[in-house]
């Protein structure tokens, strides 16, 4: 049945969408996404599956546009989409398994999974270790990097600009090993499903330990109608975690765990990237034992200090570490506020049972205004705040990756 989102409500009969012949663009997606977030859109597609405030719906890329555009405008959380295609062309050709859209549906209704681990205690321990480090973050060099990451028209997962960020950090970050004279960092790519843009993976230390993962999302929207320089989103959380893994490759500390620095692609296109990294890292067996996730970092709104902190769909214990780890390292008030359903690259964490969190730059009641669109530059942000959650990522490794003293 082809469904017409202004007309959907979530009793027991959903209701209609109108969809032309020719409104799929050069491919359909099938996305989870909630409700609220598809009818504040005004976006088309086909619903395949309805239950719990959640849809599984066919679009095109148009559509998920829409989508982006409306996320971070909606008067109450709604959260984002999960682009769910790869599973659902998966599904429908498992000859094994009775179609029930349903029943696919369902496995993407409840976010947090079992974890992989079990409930953990933490604690500050290395505080001497921390600030050390701390006291060598460069502000000016991150602002610096964040002028040249947000200079092209996009980062756009299928555009040739974005290929080119993810290259451009690749090399970035062999630049900092080579100088440093560190043998223990390697680089690699990560495929994207469907897209041209690949994840970046930088591993710091040997170990096989259970390691530490800090990372943002790379990609913008697309620029094709005006230009998207995504200064900040999620060029701030981008250039926080490569200012953190500078500095500490460059120190030269090592830790007894691994630190995986990660910069996600597709995130704007339903978290494709960050699915394809989870997945990778579990079918490889690669241990973690904690996740932090940086979307967005540069936008102080009214110019406050508060660090805000997300607390759905994340580890709650995980959470109050951090909080601790910002009133130690940082000295700036904390708040928690809400993002809702898959609205950042956490969530794929989080749905495959990883222990993670997310401090965000703003509650989502005052997300900067300019997101997705072509005054989303530098000039809107601050480097004092963003320098704040480079603070964060470093103290968050120093502290669960455990510095060899």
């Amino acid at each position: 049945m082809l469904l017409k989102t202004k007309q959907l409500m979530c009793a027991a009969t959903v209701a209609l969408f109108t969809l032309s012949p020719a409104a799929y663009a050069a491919r359909d997606n099938v996305i989870t996404v909630p409700s609220c977030l598809l009818t504040a859109s005004g976006a088309h597609g086909e619903l395949l599956a309805f239950n719990e405030g959640l849809m599984l719906v066919k679009v095109d890329e148009e559509a998920m546009e829409a989508l982006n555009d409306t996320k971070h405008k909606t008067k109450t959380p709604c959260g984002g989409f999960r682009n769910v295609t790869a599973d659902w062309q998966q599904y429908q050709h498992n000859s094994l398994v009775k179609k029930n859209n349903t029943a696919f549906l369902n496995k993407y209704t409840h976010s947090a999974k079992k974890s992989h681990l079990a409930n953990k205690t933490y604690s500050i321990r290395y505080q001497k270790q921390a600030n050390e480090l701390i006291s060598q973050i460069n502000p000016g060099l991150m602002w610096d990097s964040l002028k040249k990451f947000s200079s092209s028209k996009d980062r756009h997962s299928n555009s040739d600009e974005g290929v080119a960020a993810a290259s451009w950090i690749k090399s970035q970050i062999e630049g900092m090993a080579k100088s440093a004279g560190r043998t223990d960092v390697t680089v690699t790519f990560i495929k994207t499903t469907g897209y041209k843009q690949p994840s970046v993976v930088a591993k710091l230390g040997t170990s096989n330990e259970a390691g530490v993962v800090i990372g943002a999302h790379m990609d913008t929207t697309s620029g094709r109608f005006e230009r998207k320089p995504g200064a900040d989103d999620d060029g701030s959380g981008s250039m926080t975690v490569m200012e953190s893994a500078r500095t500490i490759i460059a120190s030269g500390v090592k830790f007894k765990k691994p630190v995986y620095f990660i910069w996600y692609a597709a995130e704007e296109a339903g978290l494709v990237g960050s699915q394809d990294v989870v997945a990778e890292f579990t079918e490889k067996k690669i241990s973690v034992d904690a996740v932090m996730h940086f979307d967005m970092t540069g936008y102080a709104y009214r110019k406050e200090s508060t660090i805000w902190l997300i607390d759905d769909n994340v580890d709650s214990g995980l959470t109050k570490f951090l909080e601790k780890i910002v009133t130690t390292y940082t000295n700036q008030p904390v708040a928690y506020t809400r993002c809702g359903y898959a609205c950042s690259d956490h969530a794929s964490w989080s749905e495959a049972g990883y222990t993670a969190a997310m401090p965000a730059e703003s509650r989502y009641e005052d997300t900067n205004p300019t997101l997705h669109s072509s005054r989303d530059t530098i000039d809107n942000l601050d480097k004092n705040h963003m320098t704040d959650y480079a603070k964060i990522a470093t103290a968050f490794a120093v502290e669960l990756a455990e510095p060899v003293i």
